[in-house]
């Protein structure tokens, strides 16, 4: 089975940023249980290139390109069949204003594209990708968002990843909460080593 992880963190190459820290504890298990075939997006990396969006985004075909629009589109097909031939994708996310990042955004909006991943009819969007495709959503946070009042209302990045996650057909996403990390009143070591355990059974249990 193949298998893609996602990096999120802006600070993608400190160590002790705890999205990092997961994903370490994430591969060494993945290995463990004898997944080999296992790649990397490490999004914020200036090895990571992924294209932004712009008017020719969507319009490569039947136009005469740049040479900039042309290494748009060959890494924009190059991510989407990626994405296509994986079979569970581990995303780690830092939460930061509320917010998926921004260039996680910019990921995808490279790989949702009609006729590739969802189809059109009317009034229904049709998803084209594998329904059985697992998504495992580790989304780390300073405050927590599933009870504090003020950030309940705010909490819109699990809705927006599950319904683009439906728009393309895939029915299965599990998530990892790891907050209130910054809260005095918590033990952040504790919270980070839970979250390391809860990751473990997640691999151990479901792939």
């Amino acid at each position: 089975m193949n298998v893609l992880q996602i990096l999120c963190h802006p600070d993608f190459d400190n160590k002790n940023r705890v999205s990092n820290i997961l994903t370490l504890t994430g591969e060494t298990e993945l290995r463990k249980k004898g997944f080999n075939n296992i790649k990397t997006l490490n999004l914020y990396s200036p090895d990571c290139y992924i294209p932004v969006m712009d008017k020719h985004m969507f319009n490569y075909e039947n136009k005469k390109l740049t040479p900039k629009e042309q290494k748009d589109c060959i890494r924009q097909k190059e991510l989407l069949t990626q994405w296509k031939n994986t079979d569970i994708i581990f995303i780690y996310m830092p939460l930061h204003n509320f917010n998926i990042v921004s260039k996680f955004k910019d990921y995808i909006d490279n790989i949702v594209i009609v006729n590739e991943t969802f189809e059109c009819e009317i009034e229904t969007l049709i998803g084209l990708d594998n329904p059985d495709k697992k998504i495992i959503f580790i989304l780390t946070s300073g405050g927590e968002f599933d009870s504090h009042i003020q950030y309940i209302n705010l909490d819109f990045t699990v809705d927006y990843l599950r319904g683009i996650l439906g728009v393309m057909g895939i029915n299965h996403m599990q998530l990892l909460r790891v907050q209130g990390l910054d809260l005095e009143k918590n033990n952040k070591e504790k919270i980070i080593e839970t979250a390391k355990m809860d990751l473990t059974k997640i691999i151990k249990e479901t792939l």
